[in-house]
């Protein structure tokens, strides 16, 4: 891209990231000392190449996703956060480990970056299932209560219609109590039981393979929807519903350990980190398209160069 083209593209983006309003051509000519029509032609090389986009007739200029893309390249790698917000990261988590950890990971990026962020670890896989017990809870549906080794206590809903009678029940559960495996190998071991079991026990324990996933549910933890809630897209409800579906269900490109990966939807603006390979711990952070992306991929940055050094507090979170 041409050097005057790329000033323009990074000026629209960043007067539209400071207004969330489209950018006219005279801004930009009076910016860089040139003329409308020489601005107005840029932009039209610009929209060719799907770096800018015109909302509606008469408006300025927004950058679209790849333009978004081609502005927040220049803030990688972000530049260190400053000493006071790594202080105030550093007290925040402090003597912090477990589920009291994951939440004041949220918490401190938020309040630093602005946005909301999501914070979500993986349940350990290798933790041993010691007891599962069956009760009916009505004609078409079983409770099975299991018992983790680190003293937790899962109760998950086995949708199976109809139920059991209690004669297959109680033959399922002597099944299970043969079971004390890490919880991921036991959806395989359910299912070569049922693979030679008659057919009510079998389909009993398929059910029970199905519903298994809801026993080890990742950590996740929260914070600042409402600093998103209040940017002026928030006007918007389409945009607060793809924002809260978000929060809830964070989608996009898994990163590896140490990278920052942004990924950008329908108005939606995502960064995410990993800080453990093992354990799946990811951060991410969610806003509109129009973030500021210099002080988010810093926090993100930030966040996950404090949390390198902490493993052993992170994997007090797992399930």
């Amino acid at each position: 891209m041409r050097d005057r083209a790329e000033r323009i593209l990074n000026l629209v983006a960043d007067r539209y990231v400071r207004t969330a309003r489209p950018v006219p051509s005279a801004t930009v000519a009076a910016e860089l000392d040139v003329s409308s029509a020489t601005v107005r032609s840029a932009f039209g090389s610009l929209e060719e190449a799907g770096l800018l986009h015109q909302p509606h007739t008469s408006a300025g200029r927004i950058p679209t996703a790849l333009g978004f893309r081609r502005y927040a390249n220049a803030f990688l790698p972000p530049e260190p956060l400053p000493e006071i917000a790594r202080d105030a990261l550093r007290r925040r988590l402090a003597g912090a480990h477990g589920d009291v950890l994951l939440h004041q990971l949220a918490s401190v990026a938020a309040e630093l970056s602005g946005y909301a962020v999501v914070v979500r670890v993986a349940a350990d896989p290798n933790v041993h299932a010691l007891e599962i017990h069956l009760s009916m809870l009505h004609a078409r549906a079983l409770l099975a209560v299991v018992v983790l080794a680190n003293g937790l206590v899962r109760q998950v809903r086995v949708d199976l219609e109809p139920a059991p009678d209690d004669e297959v029940l109680g033959d399922a559960e002597r099944h299970l109590r043969q079971l004390t495996l890490p919880v991921a190998e036991i959806p395989n071991a359910l299912a070569a039981l049922a693979a030679t079991a008659e057919p009510e026990l079998a389909r009993t324990l398929r059910a029970i393979r199905d519903a298994w996933p809801e026993v080890t549910p990742p950590r996740v933890a929260s914070a600042g929807l409402s600093n998103v809630l209040n940017e002026p897209e928030a006007r918007d409800p389409a945009f607060v519903r793809l924002v809260v579906e978000r929060v809830e269900r964070p989608t996009g490109a898994e990163p590896q350990v140490g990278d920052l990966v942004l990924a950008w939807d329908q108005g939606i603006a995502a960064v995410a980190t990993r800080w453990d390979a093992t354990l799946g711990g990811t951060l991410t952070l969610i806003g509109p398209a129009r973030l500021r992306y210099g002080r988010a991929l810093q926090v993100v940055g930030g966040v996950a160069a404090a949390l390198a050094h902490e493993p052993d507090a992170v994997a007090g979170a797992i399930a």
